[in-house]
Parts: C-alpha cells; sequence; structure tokens
C-alpha cells in the first residue's frame, strides 16, 4: 500500500512539474478583447484630485497558480493585470487598489487586486 501510494505521487509530480507555462491562470470583470490604448498605466493604492480624473469602470483581476509547486502569485503580477484591462477600456490609470491573497478552494494561491479605472485630465488636456 505504503509503495503504490509513493508510485502516484511521484507521478502527480512529473505531471505537476511538466505543465509547461501555464502556471497561472487570470480572470477579470473587464473581458473586452480590443485595446484602446497601448500607452502606460498608473496603478495606485492611493486616489488623485477629485478634479483630476474622470471614472471609467471598477475593474478587478485575479491571479491563479495552478500547482502546488509554482510560486505564489506576486502584487507585480496583478498590477501587469490591471494596466492590461485598464488599457481594454481606455483608462490611463488605476486608483484606489485594494489587494487580497490566499489560498482558495480551487487553487493552490491567488491574488485579487480590485480598483477603478480611469481617464486623467492631465492625459485629457496633452491631446
Amino acid at each position: 500500500m505504503k509503495n503504490g501510494f509513493l508510485k502516484y505521487a511521484v507521478v502527480a509530480v512529473v505531471i505537476s512539474m511538466g505543465s509547461g507555462c501555464a502556471a497561472y491562470r487570470t480572470s477579470s470583470n473587464i473581458n473586452s478583447s480590443t485595446y484602446a490604448h497601448n500607452g502606460p498605466v498608473t496603478v495606485t493604492e492611493g486616489s488623485l484630485p477629485d478634479n483630476g480624473y474622470t471614472v471609467i469602470s471598477p475593474i478587478d483581476v485575479s491571479i491563479k497558480k495552478l500547482t502546488l509547486f509554482h510560486a505564489n502569485p506576486t502584487k507585480e503580477q496583478a498590477d501587469e493585470a490591471l494596466k492590461d484591462k485598464a488599457r481594454l477600456i481606455g483608462a490611463d490609470a488605476v486608483i484606489n487598489v485594494r489587494y487580497k491573497s490566499g489560498v482558495g478552494m480551487t487553487t493552490w494561491g491567488y491574488i485579487d487586486a480590485a480598483g477603478t479605472g480611469v481617464k486623467t485630465k492631465l492625459e485629457t488636456a496633452n491631446k
């Protein structure tokens, strides 16, 4: 019995390690596939002056690792996903970002990030 369990454990480890590049899965409330812009996007846990931006939409992303053997998702990965989604809706900043991480029922580890996608007035004035 013990020897059989060991064989299955070794097979599971080998299969998990051979899962290739699919180490993480990203999901979001933004589902567009066409970029509104390809410019820089600022991500901040703080806000901007009230008269400095126009709200476009809430943005939330979730990065989940797919196996026990991959590193936990990071704030940097979440920020990149937020920037990507912000570009899809035409936002040049994501403000008031909040992060939450842990282990879930369907993942070995995750980080959720949520904020507000905005168009800054500085960006609008430069056009």
